[in-house]
């Protein structure tokens, strides 16, 4: 039995090394099909898309952002570990995959990130993300930084908003 689940571990681990691959590299449509994969192969595609997630480059950690999105629940504790401990650039394609999810275990976190973050583009995107999370403390946090930040950076939030 042990040996049965060690081979399927071994398979997924090789599976997902491969489908990344055609989602990094690949024409769209066949780059879509590999993320809906790795969406399927579930909590096994974790790991690997945060590992690549920070370590590749700017543009592609947005296609490795829409991946995470479609693991969901399974993926939200790594990228709450990615948004309190990375820089704003890696921050922003996985608060975006935070919003996506929509799981309420990240607004804390987000909160935390706008209260903190340098990056005017980092706490837009985080107060549009915490604004679709609608949970009141971060809708609070959100309108308590519009008062502090003013009108264009309320504009730019309601843009990331509109987008997401």
């Amino acid at each position: 039995m042990q040996k049965t689940i060690e081979k399927r571990e071994a398979k997924d681990a090789t599976r997902v090394r491969e489908l990344i691959q055609v989602m990094l590299n690949a024409d769209t449509y066949t780059s879509l099909k590999a993320i809906a994969d790795l969406g399927e192969i579930g909590a096994p595609a974790v790991g690997p898309l945060v590992q690549t997630l920070l370590s590749t480059e700017s543009n592609a950690r947005w296609t490795v952002a829409m991946a995470l999105a479609r693991l969901g629940a399974e993926a939200v504790e790594q990228l709450v570990g990615v948004v309190l401990v990375t820089d704003d650039e890696i921050k922003n394609p996985a608060i975006w995959a935070l919003a996506e999810i929509g799981d309420p275990r990240a607004v804390s976190p987000l909160v935390e990130t706008l209260q903190t973050s340098k990056s005017e583009c980092c706490r837009a995107l985080t107060a549009a993300a915490l604004l679709k999370l609608g949970d009141p403390a971060g809708i609070a946090e959100v309108e308590r930084a519009f008062e502090r930040f003013g009108r264009q950076f309320e504009d730019h939030t309601m843009e990331a908003f509109e987008g997401t």
